[in-house]
């Protein structure tokens, strides 16, 4: 409707413009060097009758126009820019999608010029994977597992102190990436390959994609452990991009029971220690948002054990 209102306006704009030409061709004949603004100007009678009835229709005509299309168009902007909106969103998650995905599709070999590879790591669907890593500060090369991201935003409903909510975060965490990890940084305003739009797109696609996480309500602390904590910690809690809890140094570096669940329940913060020996990276979300108390309890009880 509102794009119809427009065509019209430009339709009359145009259709005077033409008539104004033509009047002025009409006129061509006369052969006068005289310029108009010199000539003699027509008499009141002139002026005062036929000229005045035609200056009048045309505002009479303009006011009406004016009258009755600015109502009409001011009623269908709401629904006008509602529209614009979520054709906006449409689109930003149709490239957040191609953004995410790998630039050559593995089963097809259909190429994607648009990919930045995050599936690569990350699993195709989001669903976590492994990633061949260089430690820089131990030297060490090691296969580490990625985390899956379909649940991302429900394990950080509770943001990290200074975020205002998980978009945020996330956000940040793609941008800067996570010094001492395998996760590198991409926003490029640190260096990385992404601008703005692409980071907000990929994180439009990730939150419209994900979904709360199912835990059994009968699972028991080793089989939470696995589902949850084994992405970065290892099955079994060998380690990988998170420090390995075998041979009791969890109980070493948590000595007090009801610390260990607070740093579960509440994640760490980057550059802040923890224990009785641990500085945090902020990698370690909140599962406070995700697991209830018991739950807890339960995946405390195993680390420890190990």
């Amino acid at each position: 409707m509102g794009q119809l209102l427009i065509a019209v306006l430009v339709g009359g704009i145009a259709a005077g413009a033409a008539l104004v030409v033509l009047r002025t061709r009409s006129g061509s004949g006369n052969k006068s060097k005289v310029p108009p603004a010199l000539r003699p100007a027509d008499i009141d009678a002139v002026l005062e009758s036929s000229r005045l009835t035609k200056i009048h229709g045309w505002g009479l005509a303009l006011t009406l126009f004016f009258a009755f299309f600015m109502p009409a168009y001011w009623v269908q902007e709401p629904q006008n820019r509602l529209d614009n909106e979520k054709e906006f969103a449409e689109e930003s998650l149709e490239r957040g999608e191609k953004y995410y995905a790998l630039a050559t599709d593995q089963q097809t070999g259909e190429a994607n010029p648009d990919g930045k590879e995050c599936a690569r790591c990350h699993g195709v669907d989001a669903e976590g994977g492994t990633n061949e890593f260089l430690n820089p500060n131990t030297g060490v090369r090691s296969i580490v597992q990625v985390p899956e991201l379909k649940t991302v935003f429900a394990r950080y409903e509770e943001p990290p102190p200074g975020f205002e909510d998980a978009r945020t975060y996330i956000r940040e965490v793609i941008e800067r990436g996570r010094p001492g990890t395998d996760m590198p940084t991409w926003g490029a305003e640190y260096g990385g390959p992404l601008t703005e739009q692409e980071l907000d797109d990929i994180v439009n696609w990730l939150e419209d994609i994900n979904v709360a996480p199912q835990v059994d309500t009968d699972a028991t602390g080793d089989q939470i452990f696995n589902q949850f904590c084994s992405t970065c910690h290892g099955i079994g809690g060998a380690g990988g991009s998170g420090p390995a809890m075998q041979g009791g140094g969890t109980v070493a570096e948590f000595p007090n029971v009801e610390d260990h669940a607070n740093f579960v329940r509440e994640g760490s913060q980057a550059g802040q220690p923890y224990g009785t020996s641990g500085t945090g990276t902020g990698a370690m979300p909140p599962w406070g948002g995700v697991l209830t108390d018991e739950q807890i309890q339960l995946v405390v009880e195993y680390e420890r054990s190990l």
